[in-house]
């Protein structure tokens, strides 16, 4: 009897953590009043609209951030993204693990991933239409090499690349991004406009840092960042698939105990 009562009380707790994480697995909106810009004040002027679901940013300068109030690891970000001119072609993005800057300096720290419209040389660096993916880590006054150009160089590494003559955003288009950062993976999707209803434009394993979630320009104007969700989203145990996997845990648990139940009584 005693045997049974303990197996009872494994399959129990094992199917109440399961419902657990799951149900905690819900998205979560986020409000961008909590939220602050970082890097040098001049560089971007983000303005929240009431109730906290967009915000703006208005102005073209150099590279400027708006990030959340706490860590954002191993979570799956929701929202849209849009370009709101047809004079300009530079780049808008997001920031993950955001350590640095604190607050109006050009301590950096955090990964990027960002998105060009067009091919266009400045500072003797071509920028690529396309997306990017980087680690900053250091002090960069010099926003060229690596922020533009995106070449190997002090404070900055390039992680991946994709670039194409047709994956640059275009005007006035309104897309879905959905955004996994894990410690060990980042997974990113966009929608809308010529991505259709959707396409993986990195996935890739590494080992990325603890942070805060934000947005990012640079000498772009005219973004609106909207309807915000958080779901938080742990990477499964050994790499293993985890909602079917749960799902198929909590079936166990309740045959197992059918089967208890049944020893029981004979």
């Amino acid at each position: 009897m005693e045997h049974i009562m303990k197996s009872r009380h494994i399959l129990w707790s094992a199917i109440l953590l399961t419902a657990s994480s799951l149900a905690a697995a819900a998205p979560v909106p986020i409000d961008l009043n909590t939220w602050a810009q970082r890097g040098p004040a001049a560089n971007g002027t983000w303005t929240v609209a009431a109730g906290g679901a967009s915000v703006f940013q208005s102005i073209n300068g150099d590279p400027t951030f708006f990030v959340g109030p706490g860590s954002q690891i191993n979570t799956t970000i929701r929202g849209s993204i849009k370009v709101e001119t047809t004079g300009d072609d530079d780049f808008i993005g997001f920031v993950f693990g955001f350590n640095a800057p604190a607050s109006t300096g050009n301590d950096m720290n955090f990964v990027l991933f960002d998105w060009k419209q067009a091919n266009q040389t400045d500072g003797g660096f071509l920028a690529q239409e396309g997306f990017a993916l980087s680690r900053a880590n250091g002090t960069i006054t010099n926003y060229s090499p690596g922020f533009w150009g995106h070449t190997n160089s002090t404070g900055f590494d390039v992680l991946a690349t994709n670039y194409s003559s047709t994956l640059g955003w275009a005007d006035n288009t309104e897309y879905d991004f959905e955004i996994l950062y894990q410690s060990g993976r980042i997974k990113i999707d966009i929608a809308g406009g010529a991505f259709g209803t959707g396409q993986t434009v990195f996935d890739i394993a590494g080992s990325f840092p603890d942070g805060q979630f934000g947005f990012y320009n640079y000498s772009q104007s005219s973004v609106r960042y909207a309807g915000l969700t958080e779901e938080i989203t742990p990477p499964p145990p050994s790499n293993q698939t985890p909602e079917p996997a749960s799902l198929a845990l909590m079936g166990i648990g309740l045959v197992g105990l059918m089967g208890l139940r049944r020893r029981k009584k004979v």
